[in-house]
């Protein structure tokens, strides 16, 4: 952190001291996110904090080169806030007045017979702004913004002003539901530029470079600063992912395999399988499902397969992720405990449960797969389905977007492949397939490799688990990979 400004490092310090930043937890946010690191700077309510805090904030402002007039403070938490920064910047030789606004029913603006004047007697407390005049505005922490949006609208009531920037203490560097940051969103709307006294990324920059580091709320270790990292990357932002870089996840120890599917019901038959199996070369791992999670235990399964092997198991629900987004950390976690290498999501129920999801799989330490298009007829819009091809796409680039470079496709319709290959790789992923759809529902894993590229896995359920002689199966359909 070399090039930080040394006050972005001494209010990191400040916080962590305050307790204020908490890292290493779960924190619930107002977003109903559950985030491994988070701050509070409305506990800053006594006198040396909040002098400390206004002197933050003057710094933040100095620094970035905005010419200003007033300090503005958003009700309620900017109130105090304008005065702290207020005395802040005449400590360091800027005397600058401060106001803030009753909050009173929307009464002001165009719609009242008021004039400016009296709009401005009626709701400023502080220094009455003047026409032209350029004013920072200061509040916390920015969220939806609605608050913002609202004083925005409150300001240019009560005069001609010049709105330059807004002035919060840290900016979490997230994008909302819809993917988009609302912070940008903001400065878009209303050409006011948001600044912030840290971001996430100089949060994690900070800890990185000292972590293990002993705060009054406990230690911060390496592995809490790596969850905020899988934090960002599923929800930060194109700039704190782009920083805190790509998750490069290698499942499968070879290039290419086929994957037994055992969607068998009892475990002397997923015995047999992986036993006669286990061994081919070309064999990357097993896929395993709900008939022998539900009805044995995942961890009794995981126990029968590493009688035989060490190669990957991979967990497919069938299909998870499509509940709630609170529910992806308690499937998280009863997979992690019971050993699974990997997961698969096809996440139909949105954006905010697939980046959930996402998360908390990547927060325990699970590998994970996404898949949006299916190999049964009547599944996507253009098929007679209900998911829309859109949709379906979207759940591939969302992944993307978090890091996530293995997903699944239907291995019956090379057409799909190749236009989700295109997708993926447009977000800078060098994507790993896995597929099924081959022998009952008719696909080759020829046609289906050709398409794929270099790195892909061919799902085979009956045309292995029905074979007479499963050794023998499964060398025939590894022979394909290469044709």
């Amino acid at each position: 952190m070399n090039d930080t400004p040394n006050y972005k490092e001494r209010f990191i310090d400040f916080l962590l001291k305050t307790g204020a930043l908490r890292v290493g937890g779960d924190f619930s946010l107002k977003s109903k996110r559950i985030s491994p690191w988070f701050v509070n700077v409305g506990d800053f309510n006594e006198g040396e904090s909040t002098s400390a805090l206004g002197q933050f904030y003057a710094d933040s402002i100095m620094g970035s080169g905005e010419q200003f007039d007033l300090l503005y403070g958003i009700p309620e938490k900017g109130n105090a806030l304008a005065v702290a920064t207020a005395i802040g910047l005449a400590q360091k030789g800027k005397n600058v007045p401060w106001f803030f606004t009753r909050k009173v029913p929307k009464e002001y603006g165009e719609a009242t017979n008021l004039s400016q004047a009296e709009r401005i007697k009626a709701l400023v407390v502080g220094r009455a702004p003047k026409n032209e005049q350029a004013i920072v505005q200061l509040d916390d922490v920015f969220t939806a913004g609605d608050a913002k949006y609202q004083a925005n609208e409150i300001l240019r009531g009560l005069g001609d002003f010049k709105l330059p920037l807004l002035a919060i203490a840290v900016d979490r560097q997230e994008v909302g539901i819809d993917g988009k940051s609302a912070i940008e969103e903001y400065e878009q709307k209303t050409r006011t530029r948001v600044s912030s006294i840290v971001n996430a990324l100089d949060v994690y920059s900070f800890l990185r470079e000292n972590a293990p580091l002993k705060t009054p709320t406990g230690e911060i270790r390496r592995e809490d600063v790596e969850r905020m990292a899988n934090y960002l990357r599923v929800y930060g932002t194109p700039t704190a992912r782009k920083s805190v870089g790509s998750l490069e996840q290698k499942i499968i120890g070879r290039d290419r395999s086929v994957i037994p599917a055992c969607d068998v019901a009892t475990l002397e038959d997923f015995e047999e399988i992986v036993k006669g199996t286990a061994d081919v070369d070309g064999i990357g791992g097993f896929k395993i499902g709900f008939e022998l999670g539900l009805g044995y235990g995942l961890r009794e399964v995981m126990e029968v397969a590493r009688k035989h092997t060490n190669k990957p198991v991979i967990y497919d629900h069938q299909k998870a992720g499509t509940d709630i987004p609170d529910t992806g950390k308690n499937f998280a976690e009863v997979c992690k405990k019971a050993g699974v290498d990997a997961v698969i999501f096809f996440p139909q129920s949105g954006p905010e449960t697939e980046r959930a999801w996402i998360y908390h799989a990547l927060d325990k330490g699970l590998k994970v797969i996404v898949g949006g298009r299916m190999t049964h007829p009547a599944y996507a819009v253009s098929e007679g389905g209900f998911i829309t091809d859109e949709g379906a796409l979207e759940m591939y680039k969302i992944a993307a977007r978090a890091g996530i470079n293995n997903f699944v496709v239907p291995g019956n319709k090379p057409d799909v492949i190749k236009q989700v290959r295109e997708v993926v790789e447009a977000e800078g992923v060098n994507p790993v397939f896995y597929a099924p759809g081959f022998i009952a529902q008719g696909g080759s894993i020829s046609d289906a490799a050709k398409v794929a590229g270099d790195r892909f896995h061919g799902i085979v359920g009956r045309g292995i688990y029905q074979a007479p002689d499963k050794k023998a199966a499964a060398c025939e359909h590894t022979s394909k990979l290469f044709i």
